[in-house]
């Protein structure tokens, strides 16, 4: 595995907090409409004891950037994840690029509601349905 596995255009993902730079690397890109893409290279340190992407990577990713993705959306105001659910749907395993799907389902002016899923290729691994506070709303 090497960093040309990371499809072109994504940037290594720095200095998001404690948490998020120990599950990484964590890629971004920036889209020509203004939004955000976001994704991971499977490698070791991210697997279980049988070899394929452990589950709470998965999670915790969904969680870091479906919460970016909200960020962005209310004006880049502090958020705060309230719920957030997940149905595994497959697996990945090392050297599989990993990217996040998501839609903002409704936003009111204290709470956000989203849906998301973590792909590779066209194969969903997991999906998510969440609900942020928007901090001070």
């Amino acid at each position: 595995m090497t960093l040309s596995s990371i499809p072109d255009g994504f940037k290594l993902s720095k200095g998001r907090g404690p948490f998020a730079d120990k599950i990484g690397p964590l890629y971004y890109k920036k889209e020509d409409d203004g939004h955000y893409r976001y994704g991971f290279l499977v490698d070791e340190s991210m697997t279980n004891y049988n070899g394929i992407l452990h589950g709470g990577m998965m999670m915790s990713f969904l969680d870091e950037m479906m919460g970016q993705t909200i960020w962005q959306a209310v004006g880049r105001k502090r958020t705060a994840t309230i719920s957030l659910n997940f149905d595994f749907i497959a697996s990945a395993k090392i050297g599989d690029w990993l990217e996040m799907r998501c839609d903002i389902i409704r936003q009111g002016v204290s709470v956000v509601f989203i849906r998301g899923e973590l792909v590779s290729g066209d194969k969903i691994t997991i999906t998510a349905d969440g609900v942020w506070k928007v901090i001070g709303a």
